[in-house]
């Protein structure tokens, strides 16, 4: 990072009226990568994975921009943050202004500690002794790393990793934590979680390790990307006596936006595919299933089933003969069941057109494959552009976190729309064998 965007960080922070760990204003303020990722929503995702110690002492080494320092001082009794660099120290400063929870040093304190949580960079041997020389007798190490040999310089200083967890992207900004376990346990649910590779470890150490990360759960992941602090959720997979399931609830229990919100939802996990995954791979099954999930979702409707809006294909899946919902948080007050069947199609055209599916026509649009496809279950080809607006107004929504002043966001989403429309199912099947054809290229090269 430039010194000129540390500078920047640290006015925009120094200027922020919310400066939370969950601050809409923080993290839309962001241009590139740089800025982004310290302001982010997600910067905290891998301590809010943990079960941190209550009225606990926290020490951080290596405090940037402040992102874990705000959570730790929001859910913390005291934390010391340690930051050398005199400009981020300041934007620690600012971003923690109305916590006493909060101090901040440029070198650790003589104190005792509950946790500490230190970041790539600082994990020296001589350091990793002056921590474990402040750990309480209960206390426990977090160390955040891309990479394993960590592991080493911490047994040599006398802080055995307890237990690894992999972050997925990365653990600057979380969509996952998981245990290794996942992956054989239910790899077909830890592989859409996780979105890719992890690039990223959490190293739980000290005699209080095995607190921080239940031995019942499989894996934490977040939906905190481009949504507003109010529609952020967290899921976590746990152990049942019958197998497993997903708990997710929001981040910040929070009042309906515009009759839109989002809310707690548990589901049994199955090892079944999506709908989606199952019409890539047999296409010839789209009345049925189309018509299938019609009458789920009148049948949910039926039941008094609140989060009916989040009730479309992707969000299905196809256990044998049996069609199970799965991930229904978002509510919307305003729309039915018509509404819902017409927002299901738009998106399952819009997926499957992205993956360049085999049933449509060659040079046919996502748009014609939409009327399409609602003409299998009973709709006129018309009913797009009405779906089309009330997803732009609903992505509107959940992304700033109001419905007014939101003009210029609704105009890009509807822009983004409109081209989706117009692109072609072979533009897709063309731009996935240009890739493919330029991956072998460059295998053969290394070859």
């Amino acid at each position: 990072m430039t010194a000129e965007t540390a500078r920047l960080l640290t006015t925009l922070l120094s200027l922020a009226e919310d400066t939370g760990s969950l601050s809409d204003e923080l993290h839309f303020a962001g241009w590139d990568a740089a800025e982004r990722v310290p302001l982010d929503h997600g910067a905290a995702n891998v301590l809010r994975a943990l079960v941190l110690p209550k009225a606990a002492r926290v020490l951080e080494i290596g405090a940037g921009f402040g992102g874990l320092t705000r959570y730790l001082g929001e859910v913390s009794a005291t934390v010391h943050a340690v930051e050398a660099d005199p400009v981020r120290a300041a934007a620690v400063r600012f971003r923690t202004r109305d916590l006493g929870t909060v101090s901040v040093h440029d070198r650790p304190p003589a104190d005792g500690y509950d946790l500490v949580v230190v970041q790539q960079p600082y994990a020296t041997r001589s350091l990793l002794d002056s921590v474990r020389e402040r750990l309480s007798p209960m206390g426990a190490v977090v160390v955040l790393t891309s990479s394993r040999g960590v592991a080493g310089t911490l047994a040599a200083a006398g802080l055995e990793v307890g237990r690894e967890l992999l972050c997925s992207p990365g653990h600057e900004v979380a969509r996952a934590v998981r245990s290794a376990r996942i992956d054989t346990e239910l790899p077909r649910l830890s592989a859409a979680i996780a979105g890719g590779p992890a690039n990223g470890l959490a190293l739980l150490c000290g005699p209080g390790a095995a607190t921080l990360w239940p031995a019942f759960r499989l894996a934490t992941y977040f939906n905190t990307a481009e949504r507003a602090a109010f529609a952020c959720t967290r899921a976590d997979v746990v152990r049942t006596g019958d197998g497993a399931e997903v708990r997710r609830v929001p981040l910040v229990p929070s009042p309906p936006v515009a009759g839109i919100s989002v809310g707690p939802c548990t589901d049994k996990v199955y090892d079944a595919p999506t709908m989606v995954e199952v019409l890539l791979d047999e296409p010839e099954r789209v009345a049925e299933l189309l018509t299938g999930w019609r009458d789920l979702v009148r049948a949910e409707a039926a039941r008094g089933v609140e989060a009916l809006w989040d009730l479309v294909p992707h969000n299905v899946l196809v256990d044998g003969a049996t069609l199970r919902p799965i991930d229904l948080e978002w509510r919307h007050a305003g729309a039915g069941v018509p509404e819902v069947i017409e927002r299901g199609v738009l998106v399952l055209a819009d997926k499957l057109t992205g993956a360049g599916w085999s049933a449509a026509a060659d040079g046919g649009s996502m748009r014609e494959l939409a009327g399409w496809l609602g003409v299998l279950i009973g709709l006129h080809p018309s009913f797009v552009d009405g779906a089309v607006a009330r997803e732009v107004a609903f992505s509107t929504i959940g992304s700033c976190g109001t419905a007014h002043g939101t003009d210029e966001i609704r105009a890009a989403i509807a822009e983004i729309w409109r081209t989706r429309l117009a692109r072609t199912v072979h533009e897709y099947r063309s731009s996935k064998v240009d890739a493919g054809v330029a991956a072998n290229e460059d295998e053969v090269a290394k070859r």
